[in-house]
């Protein structure tokens, strides 16, 4: 049991540094630029990989840029889309996971394991 909670630890692990990895992917996202009355909406850079996760905050940053260094992260200075985060973050997981899977078989283990 303990061993099991290791290796799903160890993706875990695995899986956060490639979703934190991800930032270096740039993409766009479809933001709220405006809220006077009706909410306006427009294109904004953000990165993160397979979607982008951290967005260009059209209120606080410097316009057309997004940091991406953890202390930026955590004041709040860029927008953080959860959703899209917690979808790249388990789409890492699942690689981490099958990579380990593909891993194990290729050396002889015949039977994939995923833990």
């Amino acid at each position: 049991m303990i061993s099991h909670i290791k290796h799903l630890a160890a993706a875990c692990l695995a899986a956060a540094a490639l979703t934190y990895l991800s930032l270096l992917v740039p993409g766009r996202v479809i933001a709220v630029c405006a809220n006077l009355g009706a909410p306006e909406y427009c294109p904004v850079l953000a990165y993160g990989f397979p979607l982008p996760f951290i967005a260009d905050s059209q209120g606080i940053s410097p316009v057309g840029s997004v940091a991406r260094d953890p202390l930026s992260l955590l004041i709040g200075e860029d927008d953080v889309l959860w959703a899209r985060l917690a979808i790249s973050a388990l789409f890492w997981f699942l690689v981490v996971l099958l990579s380990k899977a593909t891993w194990r078989y290729r050396r002889g283990q015949r039977k994939p394991r995923f833990f």
